[in-house]
C-alpha cells in the first residue's frame, strides 16, 4: 500500500446481520476475556473462495495488550454460531499444547536441519514413535503429570535404550520400570 492510497477497510457486513458472543474465564491465574463479532459474507467480499462467515475476535488478558484477529470460515451461521466459534477457537490450542509442543520444545524439531524428503519422513516416524513410547511410559509413573520427555529420554539412555528396543520388538510391550 502506498502512502497516498487510503487504508484498506475490512469488508464487514452491516451490524444488523452480525452476532456477538463473549466468554470470561481464568487462565493461568489471569482474567481472560474473548469477544467475537461474527457476520455472514460472500467470497467476493472476503476475497477468499468459499468464505461464508467472518469474525473479529478480541482477546483481552490481564497484563498483556489486547489482541484482535480476523477469522474466516466456509461454515454458515446456522452451522457455526458465534458461541461455537469461540469454543472452537479456544480448543485449537489443545493441538499446539499436545504432540506439537512435545515435538517442537522437547525434541527441538523446529531446529531440525534435515532437507532430504525421505530423511525428514523417517525422522518424523521415529519422533512420533518416541512420543508414543513416552506417553505409555508416563502413564505408568507414580506422578505422571510431573514427567517430561527429558525424564523419559534420560531413563531410556540409562540402560542404552534396551527397554525401548525390547518394547518395540516385543509381542507384549511393557515400559514399566524393573522392580
Amino acid at each position: 500500500m502506498s502512502a497516498s492510497s487510503p487504508p484498506r477497510r475490512w469488508p464487514f457486513p452491516p451490524e444488523d446481520t452480525a452476532t456477538l458472543a463473549r466468554t470470561v474465564e481464568r487462565n493461568k491465574s489471569r482474567a481472560e476475556t474473548r469477544v467475537i463479532h461474527t457476520a455472514p459474507l460472500t467470497p467476493e467480499q472476503a476475497g477468499f473462495p468459499l468464505a461464508a462467515q467472518a469474525a473479529r475476535l478480541r482477546r483481552e488478558v490481564d497484563g498483556r495488550p489486547a489482541e484482535t484477529v480476523v477469522l474466516l470460515t466456509s461454515r454458515s451461521a446456522e452451522e457455526l454460531s458465534a458461541g461455537g466459534w469461540l469454543a472452537l477457537n479456544r480448543q485449537h490450542w489443545g493441538i499446539e499444547n499436545g504432540l506439537h509442543a512435545r515435538l517442537d520444545v522437547s525434541r527441538r524439531d523446529d531446529e531440525c536441519r534435515l532437507r532430504n524428503r525421505n530423511a525428514v519422513w523417517v525422522h518424523g516416524i521415529f519422533a512420533r514413535l518416541t512420543n508414543s513410547l513416552f506417553m505409555e511410559w508416563r502413564g505408568q509413573q507414580s506422578r505422571p503429570g510431573r514427567q517430561t520427555t527429558t525424564d523419559f529420554m534420560a531413563g531410556m539412555a540409562a540402560d542404552h535404550a534396551r527397554r525401548v528396543l525390547l518394547t518395540v520388538t516385543s509381542r507384549r510391550p511393557n515400559l514399566r520400570s524393573p522392580s
